[in-house]
């Protein structure tokens, strides 16, 4: 995967990576071996291997994947002629770190010289299908787009599998079976697996039985927002933010708008929600236009510091997904209180004193969202957002985990 431009979780913690090997060790020591081609623009050198071809990933399918040896997401990266040019690269370069994007490229590793070989994982996705299956049962209606940013991988002959709700749910089914024992295979493989989620991370230690020396959690390397005053406008105003052509955005903004908002409004009827992102899906905006001008699509915003330095809180009621949500992140970046479902906020403590409140009802959600209200809690909760962002999240914490992840090296 390319991790520019960053907009992505995944991609913002690889690019991250890379930020942190060129500052410890420069630039000219950091290297980055991409399947496919590549832009020109990249702070690091980069060599180019040929990804599989149609056909070599269907006979990996068939031959892999059909008889239990491999799940599809690798198979449909493993080819012989990329293996080989992977090895020719690295006899090439003769590293001494090689850190390898999740199972699909960690699937490579061999013989090769590196003090150490560490695979980051991203999320434990076969909890991330079980969620997704889970999700799908209990609701029916939801269009949870099972392939995401994978689709690209796809072959087209393949695709057409994902469009059939019977279809996905019986291959998810099969996928994460699989890929649950690559996940555990992996770490005994290699020198260190990381993950995004500390929950997660304990997960693949117990399944393991490996200990948190092998298996540790990582957060992003964000840029740090400028600091600026909080100034909460008057009127309550909340933002929802995120790329509304996501299913899981789309999802969680619909059912939010239809069970939680009509509580805050019956409570609190000067309150506003304004919307932050492009490309609403198709029913989205006449959904909002039943609250009538409480209600704001604002699209794009280049300075997101304005609107979430005079917000009350931020809203993230998403139902379904998986990782670390990195716009909860960068809202307590701003100080800025989040109000999430569970599943909004898996990974991410929300505890007291974190400035995360955590609503698993409507009435709960509405009920935090009116309690900050409160200016004088306002302010508290704010407060103790930025100090959950610099104890966690600021650079200096980051490049700190890093160097604990890295240690070796």
């Amino acid at each position: 995967m390319n991790p520019y431009p960053s907009d992505a979780g995944k991609k913002v913690v690889l690019a991250g990576l890379l930020e942190y090997f060129a500052h410890r060790h420069g630039a000219d020591s950091v290297h980055y071996i991409h399947v496919g081609p590549m832009g020109d623009t990249f702070p690091t050198a980069v060599t180019t291997v040929s990804g599989p071809r149609t056909h070599e990933a269907m006979w990996q399918v068939l031959t892999r994947t059909t008889t239990g040896r491999a799940s599809l997401q690798e198979s449909l990266l493993r080819s012989p002629r990329t293996g080989a040019e992977i090895r020719h690269a690295l006899g090439r370069l003769r590293p001494d770190v090689i850190v390898y994007d999740t199972l699909r490229m960690a699937q490579y590793a061999g013989e090769t010289g590196a003090t150490q070989q560490i695979c980051y994982l991203d999320d434990l996705f076969s909890e991330r299908y079980s969620t997704m299956l889970r999700t799908a049962a209990q609701y029916p209606e939801i269009d949870i787009a099972p392939l995401g940013n994978f689709a690209a991988f796809v072959p087209s002959l393949l695709r057409p599998i994902a469009g059939h709700r019977r279809g996905w749910q019986t291959l998810l089914a099969v996928e994460r079976r699989l890929v649950r024992r690559g996940e555990d295979r992996m770490p005994h493989r290699l020198d260190r697996a990381l993950l995004i989620s500390e929950p997660e991370a304990r997960t693949l230690r117990a399944r393991t039985g490996l200990g948190d020396d092998r298996i540790m959690s990582v957060p992003p390397l964000l840029r740090e927002p400028a600091r600026r005053p909080r100034r909460p406008s008057e009127d309550p105003t909340y933002v929802f933010l995120g790329q509304l052509s996501l299913p899981h955005n789309d999802d969680g903004l619909r059912s939010f708008l239809g069970v939680v908002w009509p509580l805050v409004l019956a409570a609190e009827p000067r309150a506003r929600l304004r919307i932050i992102g492009r490309s609403p899906r198709d029913g989205l905006t006449e959904a909002a236009a039943a609250h009538g001008d409480s209600v704001f699509f604002e699209g794009f915003v280049p300075d997101l510091g304005e609107a979430l330095g005079s917000a009350t809180a931020m809203v993230n009621h998403l139902r379904f997904g998986s990782g670390i949500k990195l716009k909860v992140i960068e809202a307590l970046g701003h100080a800025l209180p989040v109000v999430s479902t569970p599943i909004g906020a898996h990974g991410i403590d929300s505890g007291d004193g974190s400035g995360l409140l955590v609503g698993e009802t409507p009435e709960s959600f509405a009920s935090h969202l009116l309690s900050l209200t409160d200016a004088t809690r306002n302010a508290e909760y704010s407060e103790a957002a930025l100090s959950h962002f610099t104890r966690a999240y600021a650079r200096d914490a980051v490049m700190a985990s890093y160097d604990r992840a890295f240690a070796a090296a």
